[in-house]
């Protein structure tokens, strides 16, 4: 810029001198500016090809992170604690898992029979663990709901307090036997093994009874 107009001035000079004709002086200091103009075209250009390179690639870009973010349809998503290996199908939307450890370890959740699968809630410890079984149940046992709910509230290895025997056989803690025996009854009609309940149940609903009676003597 500053040799621009020490240029400008020596022509500036020379017309005033009259050395050189005007027009040639004006030509002459125009050089740098169209030099100036033509850098700025070429730069305009430049940048509006890059702007639209760099569109196209965040548009490529974007549909490899939505591949990432969004797992196929057909494709299986799998998570594991140190007590279960579950996987999750996306078409379905059914679960499967295996026990990693205890009594029933390298069993697959649906080779388990409800008193069994209940028996391994019981001995979770990790409380990511109780919940991906307590999504299982719910997605493929949901008449053990409530009861892992209750189990969740039970200490593995504790004997069945007398509250909580009331509360299975829905009487309370105070009843009679002939309380207890009605109530033990009517829910053996519905939860009994052969009526569609479960033998975990049904031995629930036993453990109670024997509870509230040695009670009520």
């Amino acid at each position: 810029m500053i040799a621009s107009l020490i240029l400008v001035a020596v022509l500036g000079t020379f017309v005033l001198l009259a050395r050189i004709p005007w027009f040639v002086a004006a030509g002459t200091m125009l050089l740098p500016f169209v030099r100036v103009i033509v850098n700025l075209m070429r730069a305009a250009i430049s940048f509006l090809f890059l702007k639209q390179f760099l569109g196209l690639a965040r548009g490529v870009t974007g549909s490899f992170s939505t591949a990432n973010a969004v797992p196929p349809e057909n494709s299986d998503s799998e998570t594991q604690t140190t007590e279960l290996a579950m996987k999750l199908d996306h078409p379905t939307g059914s679960m499967t898992g295996t026990v990693l450890g205890g009594e029933f370890e390298g069993c697959d959740l649906d080779s388990l029979s409800d008193e069994d699968l209940l028996k391994v809630y019981r001995t979770l410890r990790e409380e990511e663990s109780k919940r991906l079984l307590e999504a299982y149940v719910a997605r493929h046992r949901p008449h053990l709901n409530e009861t892992t709910k209750e189990a969740n509230e039970q200490t593995d290895g504790d004997e069945m307090s007398l509250k909580r025997a009331a509360d299975i056989l829905g009487v309370s803690i105070d009843a009679n036997k002939e309380e207890i025996i009605a109530a033990h009854r009517r829910l053996m009609d519905r939860l009994h093994p052969d009526k569609g309940g479960s033998s975990y149940l049904a031995a629930e609903l036993n453990a109670a009874k024997k509870v509230m009676l040695d009670a009520a003597r």
